[in-house]
């Protein structure tokens, strides 16, 4: 079975927490090279939110790299 190309990571943040994670994992991991996204979110009872994070395994070569 071929292993997926994409690695998932769930967090638990409070909001404010969670917009900055969000932000800090896309300048980690650029979104035209690692096709990084929120891939699932929802709001907890608490003031959290649980979401899931989505990016390639490994980047994707540019032109010019």
């Amino acid at each position: 079975m071929p292993r997926d190309p994409f690695i998932r990571e769930k967090f638990t943040k409070e909001r404010t927490a969670a917009r900055k994670h969000a932000k800090e994992y896309f300048e980690r991991f650029p979104k035209n090279r690692y096709q990084t996204e929120v891939e699932s979110w929802r709001d907890l009872q608490s003031q959290n939110i649980e979401f899931t994070m989505k990016r390639l395994r490994e980047p994707l070569a540019l032109s010019g790299d």
